[in-house]
């Protein structure tokens, strides 16, 4: 009788972590996101897209229909977060693409002065993976404190100024 009790007392405790971890999971921080990768539309490719309440999570019962386009505040892994109503909801990849949109002229450039400058995720974050290199120029988009907002190949990466002059 006694391993019964305990046998039950760990499913519970499994249970509990399980499900904490997967609200953990579910509420990423969103603001992250948002300044990581900046708004763009997307718009779907599928028939009776799923809406979820996180990325792969569950299924809210709001459907996206093909050629629907959608304002997306970024992405976690390969789901977008999209605007819904008042709120959000998740989208796959699989069944959504990013609209082109129409690209204009840069007004202005940042050089790089560095060797191997870091660009970052946001300002003072993340390495991206991406490294620049002295000489190199890529368009300017804005700039946060003492960081530089660039368009790498679509992606919106942060350069400190230290390493970088706009021209």
């Amino acid at each position: 009788m006694k391993l019964k009790s305990i046998i039950t007392t760990l499913i519970m405790l499994l249970c509990v972590a399980f499900t904490a971890s997967a609200a953990e999971i579910s509420s990423k921080n969103t603001d992250e996101i948002l300044e990581t990768n900046g708004v763009y539309t997307i718009v779907i490719t599928g028939n009776s897209v799923i809406g979820r309440d996180g990325p792969a999570g569950y299924d809210t019962g709001v459907r996206f229909y093909k050629g629907q386009k959608l304002t997306c505040y970024g992405m976690d892994g390969s789901w977008y977060k999209v605007k819904y109503g008042n709120g959000v909801r998740w989208v796959s990849s699989s069944y959504a693409r990013p609209v082109q949109q129409a690209q204009q002229a840069p007004t202005s450039y940042v050089v790089i002065t560095g060797n191997s400058v870091i660009g970052r995720k946001s300002p003072a974050g993340a390495d991206s993976g991406v490294r620049f290199n002295k000489g190199q120029r890529v368009p300017y988009l804005g700039y946060s404190g003492s960081w530089l907002k660039v368009n790498y190949k679509g992606r919106i990466l942060w350069v400190s100024d230290s390493y970088a002059y706009i021209q």
